[in-house]
C-alpha cells in the first residue's frame, strides 16, 4: 500500500517553541507554516529545507504525554504519509490488524485530515496518515 503514497514530513517533538525555532536556524529549515492541533495539546511547526525537500513538523507540546516524549528532551516521532482517502487505508488497517488512534481522522496543523496507527499494532514506530482538504 505504501508505494502508492509519498512521504508527507517527518515529525519531531521540541521541548520549546525556543528550541524548535533554533533547530530550524541552525539546520537551514524555511517556517511554512505553523498551526496548534488542540486534541493533541500542541503547536505544529512545518518546515522545509532550503533544497525544498521533505517537511519536517517540529511538534512543541504545552500538556499532555507528549511533554514527557522521550524523558521531556523531544526526538523524532513520527513518519507521515500523504493518502487519497481515509476510508480505503481504514479498510487497510482492518486487513492488516491495525488499529487507528482516533476512531474518526482530526484537522491537523494545516489544510488536511490526520490520524495514527496506534504504536501498539506498529512495535513503538509511529505512523500518521495526512490525507489534504479537496
Amino acid at each position: 500500500m505504501f508505494n502508492r503514497y509519498k512521504l508527507h514530513h517527518v515529525g519531531v517533538v521540541m521541548p520549546s517553541i525556543e528550541d524548535a525555532e533554533a533547530h530550524m536556524q541552525l539546520f537551514g529549515l524555511t517556517e511554512d507554516y505553523r498551526g496548534y492541533v488542540d486534541p493533541w495539546h500542541c503547536w505544529c511547526i512545518f518546515a522545509t529545507p532550503g533544497d525544498g525537500g521533505t517537511a519536517v513538523e517540529l511538534v512543541v507540546a504545552d500538556e499532555g504525554p507528549l511533554l514527557k516524549f522521550n524523558k521531556g528532551i523531544g526526538g523524532v516521532h513520527h513518519f507521515a504519509y500523504e493518502i487519497e482517502d481515509f476510508a480505503e487505508v481504514a479498510k487497510w488497517c482492518a486487513a492488516n490488524d491495525l488499529r487507528l488512534l482516533e476512531p474518526e481522522p482530526i484537522k491537523g496543523a494545516g489544510d488536511f485530515w490526520c490520524n495514527f496507527i496506534h504504536p501498539v499494532s506498529t512495535r513503538g514506530i509511529q505512523i500518521e496518515f495526512v490525507q489534504p482538504w479537496k
